[in-house]
């Protein structure tokens, strides 16, 4: 592929971003579903999807239809969160590859930063997280040209978890609505953000997947990618805006906690298994949808968050994969 191509494919990317700005992040809940959630809690507790319940008519519901209420209640957090996972985790196996964890740990604070100035200005949130994700994306591209990144990168991570809270000191209610980007406020994906955001990330992961051998190649021989007239600096850039936006949308949809899970969890506990990179990729998604799966019956049955739940269990999917590959060698 082409420079121009390349060039192509990233002002696509960053359009398709701009229209997410089109809905926001997370939306006041409209009163039918607060009700849901107040009778959820009220009236079912933890264990609601375990017992039965009688209804109006004398008879009882089903586990397994409070279980189908509960996804639809929650489906376009759900959406948002498969798209994330299958997209993070594809980009995340490279980024394990390509040793660039940092770089992807300091990315979602940037964002954060953005977030914050559009929370003080008034405006939606995506357009200044957009415009310091891309900044941020190629300054670091050129700071590993440099040389520079062993200081760049820790330092960008520092600037964003403190900048972001400066810029909003003193507001009560956007300090809180800055921790949500942080911490995830999964019930709040409107149906509009589910709509836009979850085309955008699957086209991501395919991007990623197709071009496989690209990265591999920059990262791992950029004299001889450089030989061939790959120009290794413009496909560098090409993919931390990849990165960039997969954390964008993940972060600014369902917070830092879920994406960075479903970056750095499903790729690293399937990589000691995978012998070939398509298959590592499939896995990699296959495992993320796992932990959603999990994440979600487990936050509903214990009263969990749902960003920590799916953080958690794929820590455990991530040491026992790494337990019994060392048993196996």
């Amino acid at each position: 592929m082409k420079s121009a191509a390349a060039y192509a494919l990233v002002l696509l990317l960053l359009a398709s971003c701009i229209a997410c700005a089109a809905a926001p992040a997370t939306a006041p809940l409209d009163r039918g579903t607060q009700d849901a959630l107040n009778e959820i809690d009220a009236s079912t507790g933890p264990l609601a999807a375990t017992r039965p319940v009688a209804t109006a008519g004398g008879e009882e519901s089903s586990p397994e239809l409070r279980w189908r209420d509960l996804v639809r209640l929650f489906f376009p957090a759900l959406a948002t969160a498969a798209a994330v996972g299958v997209s993070a985790s594809v980009v995340g196996t490279f980024v394990l590859l390509r040793r660039e964890g940092l770089m992807a740990l300091a990315l979602p604070q940037v964002v954060a930063v953005g977030a914050a100035v559009g929370m003080r200005l008034g405006w939606p949130t995506l357009p200044p997280a957009l415009v310091c994700a891309g900044v941020a994306a190629v300054y670091f591209a050129l700071s590993k040209r440099w040389g520079a990144g062993n200081w760049i990168l820790p330092s960008f991570y520092v600037a964003g978890m403190s900048l972001s809270f400066l810029v909003i000191a003193g507001s009560g209610q956007h300090v809180a609505d800055l921790q949500n980007v942080f911490t995830g406020i999964d019930v709040a994906v409107s149906v509009g953000r589910a709509k836009l955001a979850v085309p955008v990330l699957l086209a991501l992961a395919l991007c990623a997947a197709v071009l496989w051998r690209r990265w591999l190649l920059i990262a791992q021989a950029p004299a001889a990618a450089e030989l061939a007239g790959l120009h290794p600096a413009r496909w560098d850039v090409l993919f931390l805006v990849l990165l960039a936006v997969v954390l964008l949308l993940g972060t600014d949809s369902l917070g830092v906690v879920m994406v960075l899970a479903m970056l750095f969890l499903p790729g690293a506990a399937v990589l000691p298994w995978a012998r070939r990179i398509p298959a590592a990729l499939a896995g990699a998604a296959v495992v993320s949808l796992v932990m959603l799966a999990i994440g979600f019956y487990l936050s509903n049955r214990l009263s969990w968050p749902l960003s920590h739940s799916v953080g958690g269990v794929g820590f455990v999917v991530l040491a026992v994969s790494h337990l019994l590959a060392t048993v196996r060698g």
